[in-house]
């Protein structure tokens, strides 16, 4: 599991579950390592999601949220987005999304890079 993220946070916030295989290595390695540079506790507002919660909040059908490749990490104080952004490009995550007004990251470990924001 996660040197500093706990089963708890990382499951469903809808129904407590993870996926089948568990959470994926990588983005527990990327999660971990994105801690360690901040070198303070960050926060999730979700990382796996139950499809059933994935519809529910919007999510795209086949959501890295669901694979369990994918969370969304809250901005500490202090911070803005694009600083925990540069810091999540840094630690290897592949997929990031800057959602400025909500102030969160998205971070994920698909195959390739992709940015966006919102």
């Amino acid at each position: 599991m996660s040197k500093y993220f706990s089963e708890s946070e990382l499951a469903c916030k809808c129904c407590g579950q993870l996926p089948a295989g568990g959470m994926g290595e990588r983005l527990l390695q990327v999660l971990d390592a994105i801690r360690e540079a901040v070198g303070s506790p960050v926060s999730l507002s979700c990382a796996y999601r139950c499809p059933e919660h994935n519809a529910e909040v919007g999510g795209v059908p086949n959501s890295y949220h669901i694979q369990g490749i994918a969370a969304d990490v809250l901005v500490p104080d202090g911070m803005s987005v694009d600083e925990l952004a540069s810091i999540a490009e840094q630690c290897g995550a592949k997929g990031i999304g800057r959602y400025y007004s909500q102030e969160f990251v998205h971070v994920d470990t698909r195959g390739y890079e992709a940015r966006w924001e919102e």
